[in-house]
């Protein structure tokens, strides 16, 4: 008896030692496969984290790094090993300045200077100075975001006016001459004026459901097309930067993740005629016309 329970010991402790270095093989295989690269903690190669993203939990001998997405008014612009999102830059409105970008997962926000205000060349922006008017003798060079305006001197203002009335009187000309021209050939009847093409109208559409044929409708649909469609109903860019990081290898459920997302925004009541109108505007009326042969094939 005795012989026989230790033999069953010895057998449970071999099965152990086996499955703990199946699964530490696996796992340093799969770091192998790090999609990003990885980085040292505490003696082992942990997985870096993707753009948009921090790290919430160091990898372990059993697990992954745990990614997280950076939170609202944060972002991480390279592939990282921190613990924090940076924090996203406010433009100072007391030094001039306003928004040129805003901030999104992966971009800090980048700032220019309100108009009639320039920042002095070469140096990181801190303060915008406003432009000069001239007031007094006339632009020569007008200010842009890195340098003053620069006025006429004293000796110019003669002969810079004069070169503006040269050329108002010859533009004057110009548009005369080219009046001329066009009522002559009209009166002719060797020009005509084209209408602009018609453009058709949307159909109109009863409201049906769009959420079963959501899989099919993506398959007509280019990836800068969803793009468009949910920017058009006012989402935001960080929205839909979300879903394309969230699935970065998988264009497909890029492009669903993004439809379902609008859909939901859009509500049930609607969505139809309004993924139909949408297309119609951007002229793409083959890709709308596909899409309602999807949807209504699916009410027969």
């Amino acid at each position: 008896m005795y012989v026989r329970r230790r033999h069953v010991v010895v057998f449970l402790w071999c099965a152990m030692f086996t499955v703990g270095l199946t699964e530490g093989r696996s796992l340093r295989t799969r770091r192998s496969d790090c999609e990003y690269g990885t980085y040292p903690h505490q003696g082992r190669e942990c997985c870096l984290c993707p753009r948009g993203k921090r790290v919430l939990k160091d990898c372990t001998d059993t697990n992954e790094t745990d990614c997280e997405l950076c939170e609202h008014g944060t972002y991480m612009d390279h592939l990282n090993s921190e613990n924090e999102c940076w924090p996203c830059k406010v433009c100072d409105s007391n030094a001039n300045m306003e928004e040129k970008d805003k901030c999104s997962l992966y971009s800090n926000t980048v700032c220019k200077c309100k108009n009639s205000f320039y920042c002095e060349k070469g140096s990181p922006c801190k303060i915008c100075y406003q432009c000069d008017t001239c007031e007094k003798y006339g632009v020569k060079e007008s200010c842009t975001e890195t340098n003053n305006t620069v006025c006429h001197d004293a000796k110019e203002p003669e002969n810079h006016q004069g070169a503006t009335v040269a050329g108002l009187v010859l533009l004057l000309i110009v548009v005369a001459g080219v009046i001329l021209v066009v009522l002559w050939l009209q009166r002719n009847k060797k020009y005509c004026f084209e209408g602009r093409p018609i453009v058709p109208k949307p159909p109109t559409l009863e409201d049906l459901d769009l959420d079963p044929h959501l899989l099919d409708i993506v398959d007509v649909l280019d990836w800068k097309t969803v793009k468009h469609i949910a920017r058009h109903s006012g989402m935001r860019k960080a929205e839909m930067e979300v879903h394309e990081l969230n699935n970065i290898n998988d264009v497909k459920e890029q492009k669903y993740a993004l439809l379902h997302a609008w859909y939901e925004r859009q509500g049930l009541c609607g969505a139809y005629p309004a993924l139909i109108n949408t297309l119609y505007e951007m002229k793409q009326r083959k890709t709308a016309d596909e899409i309602r042969k999807i949807v209504e094939k699916g009410q027969n």
